[in-house]
Protein backbone atom coordinates (compact mmCIF):
# COMPACT_ATOMS: atom_id res chain seq x y z
CA UNK A 1 0.00 0.00 0.00
CA UNK A 2 1.49 3.60 -0.89
CA UNK A 3 1.93 5.77 1.96
CA UNK A 4 2.29 9.05 0.30
CA UNK A 5 -1.15 11.62 -0.51
CA UNK A 6 -2.79 10.24 2.42
CA UNK A 7 -5.71 12.23 3.46
CA UNK A 8 -7.12 11.10 7.08
CA UNK A 9 -10.52 12.02 8.65
CA UNK A 10 -10.83 12.13 12.70
CA UNK A 11 -13.85 12.39 14.55
CA UNK A 12 -12.06 13.27 18.02
CA UNK A 13 -13.74 11.66 20.64
CA UNK A 14 -12.79 11.99 24.60
CA UNK A 15 -11.23 8.62 25.16
CA UNK A 16 -10.26 7.62 21.74
CA UNK A 17 -10.90 8.69 18.41
CA UNK A 18 -12.12 7.01 14.88
CA UNK A 19 -9.84 7.55 11.78
CA UNK A 20 -10.53 6.78 8.15
CA UNK A 21 -7.82 7.03 6.02
CA UNK A 22 -8.10 7.51 2.39
CA UNK A 23 -5.57 7.12 -0.44
CA UNK A 24 -4.85 9.36 -3.71
CA UNK A 25 -7.44 7.92 -5.40
CA UNK A 26 -10.34 8.29 -3.00
CA UNK A 27 -10.03 4.81 -1.65
CA UNK A 28 -10.88 4.03 2.01
CA UNK A 29 -7.56 1.77 2.78
CA UNK A 30 -7.96 1.63 6.71
CA UNK A 31 -10.95 2.73 9.32
CA UNK A 32 -9.77 2.07 12.78
CA UNK A 33 -9.89 3.78 16.53
CA UNK A 34 -6.84 5.16 18.19
CA UNK A 35 -6.78 5.98 21.53
CA UNK A 36 -6.64 9.82 23.10
CA UNK A 37 -3.26 9.16 23.97
CA UNK A 38 0.00 11.35 22.92
CA UNK A 39 2.20 7.85 22.18
CA UNK A 40 -1.13 6.53 20.39
CA UNK A 41 -1.13 9.35 17.71
CA UNK A 42 2.34 9.18 17.47
CA UNK A 43 2.26 5.82 16.83
CA UNK A 44 -0.42 5.56 14.26
CA UNK A 45 -0.01 8.62 11.91
CA UNK A 46 4.26 7.60 12.03
CA UNK A 47 3.05 4.90 9.80
CA UNK A 48 2.25 7.92 7.10
CA UNK A 49 4.25 10.29 5.64
CA UNK A 50 2.93 13.54 5.83
CA UNK A 51 -0.70 13.19 5.65
CA UNK A 52 -2.93 15.57 5.38
CA UNK A 53 -5.54 15.22 8.48
CA UNK A 54 -9.07 16.53 9.35
CA UNK A 55 -10.26 17.23 12.86
CA UNK A 56 -13.13 18.77 13.67
CA UNK A 57 -12.45 21.95 16.57
CA UNK A 58 -13.31 20.94 20.34
CA UNK A 59 -11.88 20.04 23.16
CA UNK A 60 -8.52 17.94 22.60
CA UNK A 61 -8.30 19.61 19.16
CA UNK A 62 -5.67 22.50 20.07
CA UNK A 63 -3.18 20.13 21.57
CA UNK A 64 -4.06 17.47 18.83
CA UNK A 65 -3.70 19.71 16.03
CA UNK A 66 -0.06 20.82 17.27
CA UNK A 67 1.18 17.31 17.74
CA UNK A 68 -0.02 16.42 14.55
CA UNK A 69 1.48 19.56 12.86
CA UNK A 70 4.95 18.82 15.11
CA UNK A 71 5.22 15.42 13.26
CA UNK A 72 4.91 16.69 10.21
CA UNK A 73 1.22 16.45 9.12
CA UNK A 74 -0.70 18.94 7.64
CA UNK A 75 -3.54 19.64 10.16
CA UNK A 76 -7.29 21.22 8.72
CA UNK A 77 -9.00 22.23 11.94
CA UNK A 78 -12.79 22.58 10.55
CA UNK A 79 -15.05 24.59 12.28
CA UNK A 80 -18.04 22.75 13.74
CA UNK A 81 -20.40 25.50 13.01
CA UNK A 82 -20.01 25.35 9.09
CA UNK A 83 -20.29 21.43 9.05
CA UNK A 84 -23.69 20.95 8.17
CA UNK A 85 -22.99 17.94 6.09
CA UNK A 86 -21.64 16.34 9.40
CA UNK A 87 -23.85 17.54 12.24
CA UNK A 88 -27.28 17.85 9.94
CA UNK A 89 -27.49 14.66 9.27
CA UNK A 90 -30.10 12.03 10.34
CA UNK A 91 -27.52 9.13 9.69
CA UNK A 92 -24.67 9.87 12.42
CA UNK A 93 -21.80 7.60 13.47
CA UNK A 94 -18.24 9.05 14.43
CA UNK A 95 -17.01 6.89 11.95
CA UNK A 96 -19.74 8.58 9.47
CA UNK A 97 -18.01 11.70 10.51
CA UNK A 98 -14.62 10.91 10.14
CA UNK A 99 -15.01 9.59 6.61
CA UNK A 100 -16.87 12.94 5.54
CA UNK A 101 -14.14 15.12 7.26
CA UNK A 102 -11.49 13.08 4.92
CA UNK A 103 -13.64 13.32 2.00
CA UNK A 104 -14.58 16.71 2.20
CA UNK A 105 -10.33 17.61 2.93
CA UNK A 106 -9.36 16.02 0.07
CA UNK A 107 -11.34 17.54 -2.29
CA UNK A 108 -11.41 20.72 -0.97
CA UNK A 109 -10.12 21.58 2.57
CA UNK A 110 -11.80 25.52 2.29
CA UNK A 111 -14.97 23.84 2.67
CA UNK A 112 -13.88 23.15 6.50
CA UNK A 113 -13.84 26.52 6.91
CA UNK A 114 -10.55 25.86 9.10
CA UNK A 115 -9.40 27.90 11.99
CA UNK A 116 -6.44 28.11 13.47
CA UNK A 117 -5.60 27.79 17.46
CA UNK A 118 -4.04 29.80 19.76
CA UNK A 119 -0.39 28.00 20.47
CA UNK A 120 0.69 26.86 23.74
CA UNK A 121 1.49 30.13 25.45
CA UNK A 122 -1.57 31.98 24.56
CA UNK A 123 -3.51 28.92 26.07
CA UNK A 124 -1.31 29.26 29.43
CA UNK A 125 -2.22 33.05 29.40
CA UNK A 126 -5.56 32.76 28.43
CA UNK A 127 -5.99 30.21 31.35
CA UNK A 128 -5.01 32.61 34.22
CA UNK A 129 -7.07 35.30 32.82
CA UNK A 130 -10.07 32.59 32.60
CA UNK A 131 -9.15 31.47 36.14
CA UNK A 132 -9.34 35.10 37.45
CA UNK A 133 -12.61 35.64 35.71
CA UNK A 134 -13.97 32.42 37.71
CA UNK A 135 -12.56 33.33 40.96
CA UNK A 136 -13.86 37.03 41.02
CA UNK A 137 -17.72 35.56 39.35
CA UNK A 138 -17.53 32.92 42.77
CA UNK A 139 -16.22 35.99 45.44
CA UNK A 140 -19.66 38.10 44.09
CA UNK A 141 -21.84 34.90 44.34
CA UNK A 142 -20.80 33.76 47.84
CA UNK A 143 -21.19 37.51 48.88
CA UNK A 144 -24.95 37.47 47.44
CA UNK A 145 -25.25 34.49 49.33
CA UNK A 146 -24.21 35.43 52.64
CA UNK A 147 -25.89 38.71 52.68
CA UNK A 148 -29.56 36.98 51.26
CA UNK A 149 -29.21 34.26 53.85
CA UNK A 150 -28.31 36.63 56.75
CA UNK A 151 -31.35 38.49 55.55
CA UNK A 152 -33.70 35.76 55.71
CA UNK A 153 -32.66 35.99 59.24
CA UNK A 154 -33.84 39.28 59.49
CA UNK A 155 -30.26 40.53 59.84
CA UNK A 156 -28.90 43.00 57.29
CA UNK A 157 -24.97 43.04 56.72
CA UNK A 158 -24.20 47.07 55.57
CA UNK A 159 -23.20 48.45 52.18
CA UNK A 160 -19.60 47.90 51.97
CA UNK A 161 -16.86 47.68 48.60
CA UNK A 162 -16.42 43.84 48.12
CA UNK A 163 -12.65 44.36 48.66
CA UNK A 164 -13.64 45.30 52.62
CA UNK A 165 -16.62 42.76 52.79
CA UNK A 166 -14.56 39.85 54.95
CA UNK A 167 -13.16 42.36 57.41
CA UNK A 168 -16.82 44.22 57.90
CA UNK A 169 -19.41 41.13 57.28
CA UNK A 170 -18.33 38.86 60.29
CA UNK A 171 -19.83 40.97 62.90
CA UNK A 172 -23.13 40.98 61.41
CA UNK A 173 -24.01 37.57 60.75
CA UNK A 174 -26.16 35.73 62.87
CA UNK A 175 -24.94 33.77 65.58
CA UNK A 176 -27.36 30.99 64.10
CA UNK A 177 -25.23 30.73 60.99
CA UNK A 178 -21.68 31.42 61.90
CA UNK A 179 -20.85 27.68 61.16
CA UNK A 180 -22.26 27.73 57.66
CA UNK A 181 -21.16 31.24 56.73
CA UNK A 182 -17.83 31.67 58.32
CA UNK A 183 -16.43 29.32 55.85
CA UNK A 184 -17.82 31.02 52.80
CA UNK A 185 -15.95 34.55 54.72
CA UNK A 186 -12.83 33.14 54.61
CA UNK A 187 -12.72 31.48 51.26
CA UNK A 188 -13.92 35.37 49.99
CA UNK A 189 -11.19 36.75 52.03
CA UNK A 190 -8.33 33.92 50.24
CA UNK A 191 -9.74 34.94 46.83
CA UNK A 192 -9.24 38.78 47.75
CA UNK A 193 -5.42 38.21 48.70
CA UNK A 194 -5.08 36.29 45.76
Amino acid sequence: MEKNNITIGMDLGDQSHIVVVLDKTGEEIETGSIRNTENSLRKFFSRYKSPTVAIEAGTHSPWISRLLNEIGCTVYVGNPRKLRIIWDSYEKSDKRDARILAMVCRVEPRLLWPIKHRDRQAYADLSVIKARDALVRNRVRLITHIRSVSKTCGYRIPKCSTGSFSKRAPEHIPKELKDSIEPLILTVEAVEKG
